[in-house]
């Protein structure tokens, strides 16, 4: 199973290097990793918020976050490298995988009301990417048995009440 790959879509001078708010962002934070702390708190905040919203309780338990944060330091193309790396690192992992599109999620809202839309863009385009790679991975195929249906059926199951 090959998970779909991320390539930047426009040629832009951000490929290597942060974005302004990015850039402003980190240094009011005092750094590279306490910006990815900054952010890796206010997306789990939101997601154990919105969660609580739904009448569900979730808590977060990777970084994608802050791993998305820290990327953004060095440019779209670190962040298309982050996205390939943990796409094809979690997707036979439901939950991690879960996590990931949620993340992604959460990263193109906020760049959207934080007025920087072209990268608002780029995660949008990845969040797309995710949920294709989820339903490719995860979705049900001729030829599988009773025990891949089960499996892929508690992987949806979980996806779905997670996410929805």
């Amino acid at each position: 199973m090959e998970t779909i790959t991320a390539t930047a879509t426009v040629k832009n001078e951000y490929k290597s290097k942060p974005r302004p708010k990015v850039r402003e962002y980190a240094i009011r934070a005092g750094g590279i990793l306490q910006y990815g702390a900054a952010i890796e708190q206010t997306i789990n905040r939101v997601m154990i918020e919105n969660a609580q919203q739904a009448g569900k309780e979730y808590k977060p338990f990777a970084t994608f976050a802050s791993d998305f944060a820290i990327a953004e330091c060095f440019g779209d193309d670190a962040i298309l490298d982050t996205y390939n790396r943990a796409s094809r690192s979690w997707v036979s992992d439901y939950k991690y995988f879960t996590e990931l599109v949620m993340v992604l999620n959460h990263l193109c809202w906020f760049w959207y009301y934080n007025k920087e839309k072209e990268l608002s863009a780029l995660y949008s385009d990845l969040y797309y990417k995710a949920v294709d790679a989820f339903d490719e991975y995860w979705g049900e195929k001729d030829g599988d048995t009773e025990e891949d249906a089960a499996r892929k059926d508690e992987a949806c199951s979980y996806y779905y009440n997670v996410t929805d």
